[in-house]
């Protein structure tokens, strides 16, 4: 294939893939943060809702702003100086700020469900706020980088280039924030506490905490959406740092790794958009908190669907 035919399937592919991953996964989170509203004083169903609005803003930056550029066939870093400082610095951080709060509540979830009565005393709405609070803060500052080494570069007669100015800040994305940061750290994270609370959960032969319980075998497949669509991600930039370095890629060579980012970095955006799709399907009481809502909807009547502020989320 031509590179002209690589990069119309890329394009393609990003238009309508990307759209429909963004409508259904927008919406997706919208109706979690609303179901979990009122469950919103637990530990974990705070992280949780903590998680989908970071997912909704995630998509925004990141997927959405990918669809229109592909669209349109404008790319908006290109000519807004605003724009190219603030779109990595705003992608990259939200991005992190959900796999932090995914790896908080899977500790959160291996701690709620340990037998060691010392570690469940460890889980605490106010450590919940606070770390959440602390996740927030550290990736706003780290990623300050960003904006303030980032230049627009442009040429006339030539095509503009919006990227980091700085060799260390170029050598940093590539050797570690997109491969180790982004992917390994996670992954290994998720990966670690997932086991142990299947174990946990494995082991809990009583009803001790059922509503935790349940709460956390909804995030054990959320965990394994995480590691499967991160994992492309970091694999892909690993390959593509070291092999940049080896020698100089012919024109199809980047053009065949351009369409395989195009399909990575719709990949790399389903564990944003699939939290409430997985919980559907893992939990027939949050299946059934979902047809309560839609019946509101269309009978503006509805039981209630997670109890009283003060309460676990019978999810």
């Amino acid at each position: 294939m031509t590179t002209v035919q690589l990069a119309s399937i890329g394009t393609n592919f990003t238009i309508y893939a990307g759209s429909v991953l963004f409508s259904l996964g927008f919406s997706g989170n919208i109706v979690t943060i609303y179901i979990f509203r009122k469950a919103r004083n637990t530990p974990i169903t705070f992280i949780l809702i903590m998680l989908s609005i970071a997912n909704c803003l995630s998509l925004i930056v990141g997927l959405l702003n990918r669809i229109l550029v592909a669209i349109v066939g404008i790319d908006p870093t290109l000519v807004s100086p605003i724009w190219c400082k603030l779109r990595v610095y705003i992608g990259q951080t939200s991005v992190l700020i959900c796999q932090s709060c995914a790896c908080l509540a899977s500790v959160n979830c291996f701690l709620t469900t340990s037998r060691d009565i010392h570690r469940r005393r460890l889980v605490s709405l106010t450590r919940s706020r606070l770390s959440v609070l602390l996740i927030v803060i550290l990736w706003l500052v780290h990623g300050l980088f960003n904006p303030i080494l980032t230049e627009l570069v442009i040429i006339p007669g030539k095509s503009s280039t919006c990227s980091l100015t700085n060799l260390i800040a170029t050598t940093y994305t590539g050797f570690f924030l997109r491969p180790i940061l982004i992917g390994v750290f996670p992954i290994s994270i998720l990966s670690i506490f997932g086991m142990l609370t299947y174990r946990n959960l494995h082991l809990m032969h009583h009803r001790r905490r059922f509503d935790q319980q349940i709460v956390c075998k909804m995030l054990l497949f959320q965990m394994i959406a995480y590691v499967v669509g991160t994992a492309p991600y970091a694999s892909f930039y690993a390959y593509q740092t070291i092999s940049s370095t080896l020698r100089v890629k012919s024109t199809i060579e980047r053009a065949q790794e351009s369409l395989s980012l195009d399909f990575i970095n719709i990949i790399f955006y389903t564990p944003q958009a699939s939290p409430f799709y997985v919980y559907y399907l893992s939990s027939g009481i949050f299946r059934k908190q979902v047809k309560d809502l839609f019946t509101f909807c269309a009978h503006n009547r509805v039981t209630p669907i997670a109890g009283n502020d003060n309460t676990e989320p019978k999810i």
